[in-house]
């Protein structure tokens, strides 16, 4: 399966992909966006925004994802300028540093297939970069998007919730920055000082809602895009709820048509339906017949084909209901790669006779830069099991046994997966959920919440964090 995904990653990094090639980014200002773990972005903070000597920088290393329209930059290390480095007040200049580092970070980008993102700060709101500022720029970038083409370089100025930015591509500087995402137990975004969003306006719809988790609330979720793999079972009820709390895009990801068998428990299906209609276009109308302003831009397609790849590399959040692990493994390791917060639903029933033996649930919120489903759930053993009891291709046989499914237990994680979604986007809790595992056993009910285990240091999906899309082909 993670072949699989490194295939279709391939096929999608082509120089002839939407917003890839250099010319098009130059004639047609595409955007810029970074996205970054909380974690590396606290360590960014401290070091730029402390001016007990004057302005402090550093250099970002970033992998791309290629999106439509621009770029996503999806950062992987952060180099601070050393001490040794630096000169102050040098030549005109508030804060210079040697050729010689510049030299090694641009040749450590070039290792890692990586561009580098210059960062310092200002320490104020609405931040403008200084003429000093401007005249450092221009033959720095310059030269280095000439070397990095086709991936962008530049640089961030921090503000206070807020960000300017810079960037250029193969000797233009005609890109547009939007957004700096800091991924945590929250989503905190800083928007373009000088391009923010357009406001949003209030849905009427929304009033209770806002009045209970705070009137900022709606504008976040409108501008939210949120991915669901699998709509089967939980997936229906996490579209249904999600439409309801007002998230603004919703990309449904299944290849299938409703069947008989999915009307005891697919939300919004009914017999006409049967053999007719596509889960995606049912959870189309679902969202639809709730607001008619939400976006579903779905794929009817089985993960991880490259229409499946490009829609959810949009996404904020990925929420993923499927039943195999090996399924499981690869949407986790594709949110690994894309710093995108994994919402991970999975049922299991065992009956003997008429009774419930077992019914264990999990619910795993999985975050850039902490543990992953990979690095204690879906361990080696599970999958070899796996491939041994339900061989690749199993459950697209029509004659094997379905999975035992009960829609309300479906429901219990569904709801409580689009609780974490709801906190991610909106930060409702002040960040107490976060990455956690909640287990649910629907015999008795019992929904409670552990911690995540340590980190697994040989996990391979933990070991792609951050790598974005696969080097281009030259020519």
């Amino acid at each position: 399966m993670i072949d699989r995904i490194r295939r279709a990653l391939r096929r999608l990094a082509n120089p002839g992909a939407p917003g890839s090639a250099s010319t098009t980014a130059i004639n047609d200002p595409a955007f810029v966006d970074v996205r970054i773990a909380a974690g590396i972005f606290e360590r960014v903070r401290t070091h730029v925004e402390d001016f007990r000597r004057g302005e402090e920088a550093g250099f970002l290393l970033c992998a791309e994802s290629a999106v439509a329209g621009g770029h996503v930059l999806l950062v992987r290390e952060w180099h601070p300028v050393p001490d040794a480095a630096i000169a102050r007040n040098s030549g005109g200049s508030v804060l210079s540093w040697s050729a010689e580092f510049n030299s090694d970070i641009l040749q450590h980008a070039l290792d890692l297939d990586a561009t580098p993102v210059l960062v310092h700060s200002h320490g104020s709101p609405s931040p403008r970069f200084s003429p000093d500022d401007r005249a450092k720029e221009r033959p720095l970038f310059g030269a280095f998007s000439r070397m990095l083409d086709p991936l962008p370089t530049g640089t961030l100025l921090l503000g206070v919730g807020d960000a300017a930015g810079s960037f250029w591509l193969a000797g233009g500087n005609q890109l547009r920055f939007r957004r700096l995402v800091v991924v945590g137990d929250t989503i905190d975004t800083w928007y373009s000082a000088e391009h923010p969003p357009p406001p949003a306006a209030a849905r009427r719809r929304l009033d209770r809602q806002a009045v209970a988790i705070g009137p900022a609330s709606d504008a976040k979720l409108t501008r939210a895009r949120v991915g669901v793999v699998g709509l089967s079972g939980g997936g229906s009820h996490v579209i249904q709820q999600l439409a309801h709390q007002g998230v603004g895009t919703l990309i449904p990801i299944d290849d299938q048509l409703v069947d008989e068998t999915n009307l005891g428990r697919l939300v919004g299906a009914t017999e006409a339906d049967v053999d007719a209609t596509s889960k995606v276009a049912l959870a189309q109308r679902v969202a639809g017949g709730i607001d008619a302003s939400i976006d579903v831009d779905g794929v009817e397609e089985r993960f991880p084909s490259p229409a499946t790849i490009s829609a959810l590399k949009q996404a904020d959040v990925v929420v993923a209901c499927l039943d195999r692990f090996d399924a499981r493994e690869a949407v986790n390791t594709f949110c690994r790669r894309y710093l995108i917060p994994l919402v991970d639903v999975g049922m299991s029933i065992r009956s003997v006779g008429e009774h419930l033996a077992t019914a264990d649930g999990q619910v795993i919120v999985a975050l850039p830069g902490q543990p992953c489903p990979r690095c204690y759930f879906i361990t080696d053993a599970v999958l070899a099991r796996e491939r041994i009891d339900r061989p690749p291709g199993y459950d697209e046989n029509p004659d094997a046994p379905g999975d035992p499914q009960v829609v309300s237990m479906n429901g219990v994680l569904a709801s409580e997966a689009c609780n974490s979604v709801l906190d991610l986007i909106t930060g409702y809790t002040g960040g107490r959920r976060g990455a956690r595992h909640w287990q649910y056993d629907g015999r008795s009910g019992h929904l409670e919440p552990h911690d995540l285990p340590p980190g697994r240091p040989d996990c391979p999906a933990c070991a792609e964090e951050g790598h974005g899309d696969p080097p281009r082909a030259a020519g």
